[in-house]
């Protein structure tokens, strides 16, 4: 239904080269296309800033939860999670920032480990439970990786 314009609102302007009564009030959204990130794609790339932002800001707590006593160490994690996942997010083939997170859990994978062998007692069962977790998320990045790799 097209606008309609009374005759005061034809003496205004136009507003970005369009004019009055040709605009039109937007209810309902475009439809979405079918390049870019897939929905885990998404999810990888809010989750990575996530995370980041808690290594980053609050290293102390990431290293209480996880029994990784190197809190610089995991800033920098922080940050390179912060990158991937604001890489993912940004392009509409995020192949290359996947493999970087698979890249990252790698290097996580072996910084636990290392933890391991210096910590003991609790900090162990807690090192052992974030090795979990960031196995788990190793298997729906390398999934997401290989999906995106054949786009």
């Amino acid at each position: 239904m097209p606008a309609v314009a009374t005759p005061e609102a034809r003496d205004l302007p136009e507003y970005a080269g369009v004019p009055f009564d040709r605009k039109r009030i937007k209810t309902s959204l475009p439809p979405v296309r079918g390049d870019g990130p897939a929905p885990l794609a998404t999810f990888l790339g809010l989750f990575s800033i996530g995370l980041g932002l808690w290594e980053a800001t609050a290293p102390r707590s990431v290293a209480e939860r996880t029994g990784v006593r190197f809190p610089g160490l995991l800033q920098v994690y922080g940050v390179r999670e912060m990158a991937a996942g604001i890489g993912i997010l940004s392009t509409e083939r995020p192949a290359f920032w996947l493999w970087s997170r698979v890249a990252g859990d790698a290097l996580d994978l072996a910084t636990l480990a290392a933890a391991y062998v210096q910590v003991g007692g609790a900090d162990r069962r807690k090192n052992l439970e974030a090795a979990a977790a960031v196995l788990g998320v190793t298997v729906l990045d390398v999934l997401c990786a290989c999906e995106h790799g054949r786009s």
